[in-house]
Order: C-alpha cells, then structure tokens, then sequence
C-alpha cells in the first residue's frame, strides 16, 4: 500500500532543527545575565523593529491583542466612541475595540478583503471616533485612501497589521498607517515567538509613552502609577528568540513568496480566486488563501489527502454570537458573509519540502477540478 504524505500547516520543529543553537545561545545568554525581565534584548528588539518599519517608536507587549487595544486606547479611543473595523478579521481585533469600551461599527469588505470606504462613508456618525484597518493574510491594502478617509473625516487611523509584517504596496511598509500600527508575534506569525506577542509602532511620543503606562501598570517614566494599567510586559526571553528569528526574515519570506508562486502558477485556470501579489503589492504570505464555492468540499478531499487546512476565517465579525451582548451597528452587502463560507489556507510555512509542496499543488487541484466537476 502507497504511503499518504502528511504535510503539516506549521513547521516550528523543523525551524527549531534549522536555527536551534542559535536560539537556545540566545536564551542561555538572558538566563546567565539573570534580567528574565527588563533585560537588554527588549530594547534591543523594539529598535530593531523601529528601523524595519521606518516608524520613530516600537513598544514591545505580550501579544497581538494587547497592541491593538494599547494602540486604540493611547490614540484616545473609549466609552462612548464607535469603532469602524472591516467584517472580516481574527475576533483579536473585535475584542481590542470591545476593550476599550466603544462601540463597534462593522463594515463589509471590498473585493481584496479590506473595509469597503465607500460604505464606511454611510457608517460614519457623530460618535465615530477611529477605523481600525486589517491586513488580511500578509497582504496589505493600499494605505493612501485609509488615509484620506480618516482625514476628512476627523477619525483616527489605526492599523491592525498582525499578519503583514514585512508587506509593502509601492514601496510603503506595513506598520507605517495612521497614529499607531500593530505587529503580532503569535506562533501562527511569520516571525512567531515561542508563544505570544506583539508591538504598536508610532510616531507620536505620546502614543508611546501612553503604550509604555499602558504595559507596566500605569507607571510613568518618572515611577509614578499616573493611571489604570495592565502587564503587558514582554520577558526578555521572548524578546531574545525574536531577535535570532527577526535576523531570518528575509529568508523565510523569500521562500514563502517561491511557494505561493508555485502554487499560483498551479493553480492558474482552475476555479477559484489566487492571493493578489506583484511588483506593487509585496505579499508576505502569512496565509496562502483559496477562495473556491465549495470550500468545505476541497478542504475534505485535501484533508483526505494528507494535507492540512485551515479557515481564515469561517464567520463574518457581526455574525458572532457573542457580539448581540454589546452596542454594534453593522453595514453589510454580504460579502464578508460570503469569503468566510469559501476561503481555505495551505501550507505555506517556510520549512515545506519540494515533495511536500509537489503534494499539496496535486492533491489542490485534483480538489479542485472534482470541485468543478
């Protein structure tokens, strides 16, 4: 009997097997200096991520999550306000804006999944204080018109750009729209930690010193706890092993963006929608995304396969059940509704061999053409 080759969404033992001595070196130069905390990786780390970014300000905390809801709340976002978000995201960002204690004002997308301004224009009211823009999937939307938008609007702009790090449109960086943006460290990341975290990036001092009260407590610089805080702190550990896996970057993207070209140039002419990607739009492939009628039925016959799935993600934000227990308004044409009942993710981690990348491109459209069938 043939053996079915199993390949796997992630591949972080085989990426401890490529670069282990130096994370484990990593981690013994922080446990020997006995800083497991405030150690000289974290500043090290949010200067780094300052420079990638082209931003003046990094302030590193312990995930995703916190950062967008840091970023909104140092951007002065609160009780009473309302949030414009796009219909589509982790339920991460839906939970930053419900922290604060505003308002969320769900918008459909647009064809490439981003907030449809047009109808964000409808959704604007007196109480509306900021948009919160999502990078799906490592790619990222045009900044320019978010920016505008926001503008005339007399909104703040904020970015949620977890999955996009190291994306660009025409030479502009992700983490670099509107007063703050957020990275996130989460081990489904392009740069993963080994568990969770995140950073908001900003230019404003203020934003800065706001997330810095916002990490330890309260506290000032001066020591001083000067308002309601959180420990949001990220150890120097972590801070540490993202140092050694931020220095691979160019690498692992170079070999995601060979795979989803791959898969692309497999996949031309069969039905369903390619990730957008191409000389202005630099895609970063946190997820390599199909978008096909009968999803469900493709994931079935790739998980048959051997090969493993995901959703990114099977819902519309204001479909949630848990969101009829707070304030909302939604504007919607269906399109949301309509990409989480057809999307699937392929492997696309950076540790894929050329068997295992040979298997999922047959598996996908033998999928793919009984789909059509």
């Amino acid at each position: 009997m043939s053996r079915t080759l199993h390949v796997p969404f992630t591949g972080h033992d085989r990426e401890f097997a490529d670069i282990g001595p130096e994370l484990m070196a990593a981690v013994e130069q922080v446990l020997r200096s006995g800083q497991v905390m405030n150690g000289e990786s974290v500043p090290r780390l949010e200067r780094s991520l300052a420079e990638l970014s082209g931003r003046s300000h990094a302030r590193v905390v312990n995930s995703g999550t916190d950062a967008v809801y840091f970023a909104l709340v140092a951007a002065g976002v609160g009780p009473g306000d309302e949030v414009i978000v796009g219909d589509i995201s982790f339920v991460a960002t839906l939970h930053a804006i419900l922290r604060t204690g505003a308002t969320a004002v769900f918008v459909d997308i647009d064809e490439d999944g981003a907030v449809d301004l047009g109808l964000a224009a409808e959704a604007v009211g007196p109480r509306t204080r900021a948009l919160v823009v999502v990078q799906l999937y490592g790619r990222m939307a045009a900044p320019g018109p978010a920016e505008e938008f926001a503008r005339q609007h007399g909104l703040v702009l904020v970015e949620d750009a977890a999955q996009s790090l190291g994306a660009e449109v025409a030479g502009r960086r992700s983490g670099t729209v509107g007063t703050a943006s957020s990275h996130s460290f989460d081990a489904m990341k392009v740069i993963p930690a080994p568990g969770t975290g995140g950073v908001v990036l900003t230019d404003d001092p203020a934003v800065a010193e706001s997330v810095e009260q916002l990490r330890r407590w309260g506290f000032s610089r001066a020591g001083a706890v000067v308002r309601l805080g959180h420990n949001s702190q990220m150890s120097s550990l972590t801070a540490a092993v993202l140092e050694v896996k931020l220095a691979q970057e160019e690498r692992w993207l170079k070999q995601r963006r060979a795979t989803a070209a791959t898969y692309s140039a497999a996949f031309a002419g069969s039905r369903c929608v390619l990730p957008e990607h191409g000389e202005f739009r630099e895609n970063v492939f946190h997820k390599y995304v199909l978008r096909t009628p009968r999803r469900d039925a493709v994931a079935d016959a790739l998980r048959e396969a051997g090969v493993e799935t995901l959703v990114h993600y099977p819902y519309a934000l204001h479909e949630l059940p848990f969101v009829a227990q707070h304030p909302h308004r939604v504007v919607s044409r269906g399109r949301a509704k309509k990409l989480a009942a057809e999307v699937v993710s392929l492997p696309i981690h950076p540790y894929l061999t050329d068997e295992e990348i040979d298997h999922v491109v047959t598996a996908t459209r033998a999928a793919l053409a009984a789909d059509a069938r």
